[in-house]
């Protein structure tokens, strides 16, 4: 079996389903939450955010591989891989999109600033902040917990772990693959740029200012065609505002239509810049309700949802120091590809473990924070409930 067959991928993804199964089976917490989750409207998209991290999981594990091997971290090896992470990341920006812009289309194009960023704070900080603990962990450990560098180059070397993906990371404290222990942090660079410029972009929405708007983002989509994804997800959500299309996509002659626009994603000859149109539709139609046979409202692809931002940060973390321990014991490229997808595998459930103890007690809490001030005026009822 080639390292760059996707059959593993499938496999690693039915395996982190049943974990959440038996999570989701065993768990008080996790039960009540997905008894909240069931109010979503738009269920199917929180069936979908598990497996683009999962596909972010797949690509990242081919380039532990090449890094521990070849030296380089590159995805050359597996272009299926490379091209499911890429849309894995682009579907998060569509998501980010639409449920954002859909705010602002029902703010009435005024929205709330401060509820607006203290929402993003309580909701990206803190596991961003563990994600970064445990990558510094992870390299004091890999330094044999000596300081092997001045302290005011250690300072600079750390800038970058607290950018937001801002500042590309680097070698620190002589770890030279530092970058490697996670590597998904350049990604929440563009999630930030979104949220600082949503209130300018809505302002931007009206009149004559909304050619001026649909230009400079299509200008920007085409230095980088990942931001087109944003736009996809807006238009999706003015689709959705104005129901232009509710109860449309049902049809059966329409069913193949997300699967046959995600399938032509993947051919290797499709240009850049056509790309996002690709995941537009497919993205459309589950916004729509379209759950691919099922499985995007199944209760296990819900909580992997649910748990997607947790899986997103750590799972380079945990691929990183296991397949670094196995290193240590046999060199990993003379470890056959099947025995190497056996051990993503193991991070995989490793991830997905860490994933479910880290929204529970870093995520939950901050996404349902309630200041003091405002318990104190909440009915006696309604706080314990």
């Amino acid at each position: 079996m080639a390292l760059s067959n996707p059959m593993p991928w499938f496999a690693i993804c039915a395996l982190c389903l049943l974990v959440a199964g038996a999570i989701a089976a065993n768990s008080d917490f996790y039960r009540a939450r997905l008894g909240e989750a069931q109010v979503s409207r738009f269920e199917c998209l929180d069936g979908l955010r598990g497996f683009l991290a999962l596909a972010v999981f797949g690509s990242h594990a081919i380039n532990m591989y090449t890094l521990l091997a070849l030296g380089t971290w590159a995805a050359d090896l597996a272009p299926f891989h490379a091209r499911a992470a890429y849309a894995g990341v682009s579907l998060f920006f569509a998501i980010t999109g639409f449920l954002f812009w859909l705010r602002v289309l029902r703010s009435g194009r005024s929205l709330d600033t401060r509820v607006l960023y203290l929402s993003r704070l309580r909701r990206l900080v803190p596991m961003y902040a563990m994600s970064v603990a445990m990558a510094l962990l992870v390299v004091l450990m890999a330094s044999g917990f000596v300081l092997r560098e001045s302290p005011f180059a250690l300072l600079r070397e750390l800038r970058p772990w607290f950018s937001f993906g801002f500042m590309r990371t680097g070698e620190i404290n002589g770890v030279q693959d530092a970058h490697a222990i996670n590597a998904v942090y350049w990604t929440l660079a563009y999630e930030w740029t979104f949220y600082v410029a949503l209130p300018f972009l809505a302002l931007m929405s009206r009149g004559r200012w909304s050619l001026l708007l649909f230009g400079a983002v299509v200008f920007f989509g085409t230095q980088s065609p990942i931001v087109l994804n944003f736009l996809g997800g807006a238009i999706t959500a003015e689709i959705v505002h104005r129901r232009s299309l509710q109860g449309r996509l049902g049809s059966r002659w329409l069913a193949p239509l997300p699967l046959a626009a995600l399938a032509a994603y993947f051919w290797e000859g499709l240009p850049e810049t056509v790309q996002p149109a690709l995941l537009f539709v497919f993205f459309l139609f589950v916004v729509h309700g379209y759950s691919v046979f099922g499985l995007l409202r199944a209760r296990p692809a819900k909580l992997l949802g649910m748990m997607s931002y947790s899986i997103y940060l750590s799972h380079c973390i945990v691929l990183y120091v296991m397949a670094h321990a196995v290193d240590r014991i046999v060199p990993i490229a003379n470890i056959a590809p099947l025995f190497y997808w056996a051990l993503a595998a193991c991070a995989a459930v490793a991830t997905v473990l860490l994933s479910a103890w880290t929204f529970r007690v870093m995520e939950y809490p901050f996404i349902n924070f309630e200041p003091a001030n405002r318990l104190r005026s909440t009915p006696a009822r309604a706080q314990s409930a």
